[in-house]
């Protein structure tokens, strides 16, 4: 396999999935023999991240006034690091970097990543962003390809789908860490429904804070645990004091022992309204978790209703209640779910198995690129 010289951009100064997706493919493909550079904000958690990986970082613009100096930037640093592929993220920089390469003696091969399932508009502007400028756009989920060649007038040939992997050796069920379920003022004999997930509007997070409280009515007492920051934080906590689950809801905030935190789940819940390809989801399916998800997105791909898991209507707290009180009634059924879960993502959805095509996908460009230059 040819080793690239591989240049990630990304505008945003957050961290969610997307970032953390740049921040593991660029990690895996540098131990690999690739040589990456991640362009981002340098204020950024982004940036922050990669320079504690020891992956080499370069500081963009970012802003109204960083779109007259991205383009020139980005020409520069093309040039610098000698790079192949442009594998652009965000939306200001897949504009500059887009441009950048089809400015560049270099000829780099360019690809715009798409990981969400919002719809894009049909628009001669998304055209160009999406048609014209890149050689090719990539996904993280199927059902999202699907929809920019249905939609959006894509060529099946000039889209694919990688979805994100999973250290399957990081993310594995173990026993029950008692003590870290006592930190966090958990009682040790109660049930944990629980997701991960940033505190976003469109993460639902009001949905199962519902079907907690109708949980209740059932269960004596079941905790929900919600680990992740955002900026919804202070209306969750006004949405947990009306439903008066204080002493049920555990907002845990950022925090980065992800497995522990997930091996203490006897239910894992994803109750967004929109997703692409969720890597909290697949990262619980890798630690055996029996899962309810909303049926949004890329999620009917790898949950497998009936199962690994169960499917539901978004914005439904009743159905959400209904599963998760029948998986917690039914031990045996968890454990079934949870095995299979594990299967499916070590077949499909392993870091391993995402790099292999993400390899396979810049060598078919870059082949395609010699031939037109010949």
């Amino acid at each position: 396999m040819e080793r690239f010289r591989i240049l990630h951009t990304e505008s945003s100064h957050g961290l969610g999935g997307q970032e953390y997706r740049i921040l593991s493919e660029a990690k895996a493909m540098s131990l690999r023999g690739h040589q990456v550079v991640i362009a981002a904000p340098g204020h950024s958690q982004l940036a922050r991240l990669a320079i504690q990986e020891d992956i080499p970082c370069e500081d963009i613009p970012i802003g109204i006034s960083g779109w007259g100096r991205l383009v020139p930037a980005f020409l520069s640093l093309i040039k610098k690091h000698q790079i192949q592929i442009v594998h652009t993220h965000g939306s200001q920089d897949s504009w500059t970097a887009s441009v950048a390469g089809r400015l560049s003696s270099a000829r780099p091969v360019i690809i715009r990543a798409r990981h969400k399932s919002t719809p894009i508009s049909v628009s001669f502007r998304h055209d160009v962003l999406y048609r014209f400028l890149p050689h090719a756009v990539m996904t993280t989920g199927e059902a999202v390809r699907q929809q920019l060649i249905a939609c959006n007038g894509l060529k099946p040939d000039a889209v694919f789908s990688i979805p994100t992997g999973v250290d399957m050796q990081r993310f594995h069920s173990g026993p029950l860490n008692v003590a870290l379920k006592e930190a966090l003022g958990i009682q040790v004999d109660l049930p944990i429904v629980g997701t991960v997930s940033f505190l976003r509007p469109e993460k639902g997070l009001d949905v199962l804070i519902d079907a907690v409280s109708l949980l209740q009515e059932e269960h004596s007492r079941v905790c929900c645990l919600i680990v992740g920051g955002g900026q919804e934080r202070q209306r969750l906590v006004e949405h947990i004091r009306q439903r008066n689950l204080e002493k049920d809801v555990v907002l845990a905030g950022f925090r980065e022992d992800i497995p522990e935190l997930l091996n203490l789940m006897d239910v894992f819940v994803l109750p967004s309204l929109e997703e692409g390809m969720p890597q909290s989801l697949l990262q619980a399916l890798a630690m055996e978790r029996a899962v309810v998800a909303s049926a949004v997105g890329g999620v009917p791909e790898i949950v497998r209703d009936g199962q690994t898991g169960f499917l539901v209507t978004p914005k439904d707290p009743l159905a959400l209640a209904d599963k998760i009180g029948q998986l917690l009634r039914d031990p045996a059924q968890r454990n079934m779910f949870g095995q299979a879960g594990r299967r499916v993502i070590e077949q499909a959805y392993s870091m391993e198995a995402m790099v292999i095509k993400t390899e396979q996908l810049y060598s078919s460009l870059w082949a395609e690129r010699a031939k037109r230059a010949a």
